[in-house]
């Protein structure tokens, strides 16, 4: 196989660990690879028939899993509705006025939900304000019902607060720049953009591409500006030290909860699973049976 048609492989095969078949321009814009790849090019390279992937009703997969197929298209109906709801949820959140990005990732951002799933957001505040701005996002969420704690049994549709950085701390350091998180960046799903945050964020991470070199930021995000009140309230909460008083309250809480969450100047990450460690091992594994380098 050449370099493209290892690529191809490579990229299908991540997203079979997902049970996600690719449209060919899906393809292209998650292409896995050591270079950029164009367009005509790789299309070209999908149609070599000696590839294990075969094609249906437009999307491409590992030989032998077709059934990938109807399981997307059912899922992308059951997804299509959650967006709907997670929008609504986002729009009556997002006056918080240290929030700066709000975002919809995992498995919703790709449109590859089940029915039961709850809906992952990633969120980007001003600085300094992680953990007041969770503060009200907490308060708010449980006040609209949706919000999903560890007491929750049923997580379908509820919101799981997955990340939130401060904008000064949205560059990820070496030890996480991986294809995991490489993806899970490009897939994010930008809703409320305030102060152009989002296109900073994709800016600071720009390593993604030695992993996904053909993404681009498809098209222009929405950016909303500071209002004075805005301001005059992030001025109050510093001024007040609202963040401390916070962040005490809510470490005060968590003190006999804690399990694999991450917690750090400007990071706070509460996702109690580490999918990362599985499906990077999992991917291993498949690129050592096509016979493709290991990460």
């Amino acid at each position: 196989m050449d370099s493209k048609q290892k690529a191809i492989l490579k990229t299908l095969l991540y997203a079979d660990l997902f049970d996600y078949p690719l449209t060919k321009t899906e393809i292209l814009r998650f292409l896995i690879s050591e270079k950029s790849i164009g367009e005509d090019d790789l299309y070209a390279a999908l149609e070599n028939k000696t590839l294990s992937i075969e094609k249906s009703e437009g999307y491409f997969y590992l030989a032998g899993r077709r059934s990938l197929v109807k399981k997307r298209q059912e899922r992308e109906k059951i997804s299509l509705r959650k967006l709907e709801l997670a929008k609504k949820i986002i729009n009556k959140i997002s006056f918080i006025p240290m929030v700066k990005l709000i975002g919809i990732s995992g498995a919703l951002s790709m449109k590859n939900c089940d029915e039961d799933d709850d809906i992952d957001l990633f969120v980007i505040t001003d600085k300094n304000s992680v953990w007041i701005t969770r503060l009200f996002l907490v308060i708010l969420l449980t006040f609209l019902g949706v919000y999903r704690n560890r007491q929750s049994k049923n997580h379908t549709n509820k919101i799981c607060l997955n990340m939130i950085l401060d904008k000064n701390h949205i560059s990820f350091d070496e030890k996480n720049r991986d294809l995991y998180t490489a993806h899970e960046i490009v897939q994010l799903l930008p809703v409320y953009n305030k102060e152009k945050v989002y296109e900073r964020f994709i800016g600071e991470n720009l390593w993604v591409k030695n992993y996904i070199p053909n993404f681009t930021i498809e098209k222009d995000v929405t950016s909303y500006k500071n209002s004075f009140s805005d301001k005059l309230i992030m001025r109050l909460i510093r001024v007040m030290q609202l963040e401390s008083i916070a962040k005490f309250l809510q470490s005060f809480y968590m003190r006999n909860h804690k399990t694999r969450e991450i917690i750090k100047d400007g990071i706070l990450k509460f996702h109690p699973y580490d999918y990362k460690i599985y499906i990077l091992k999992d991917y291993n594994k498949g690129l050592l049976k096509y016979n493709l380098n290991t990460l």
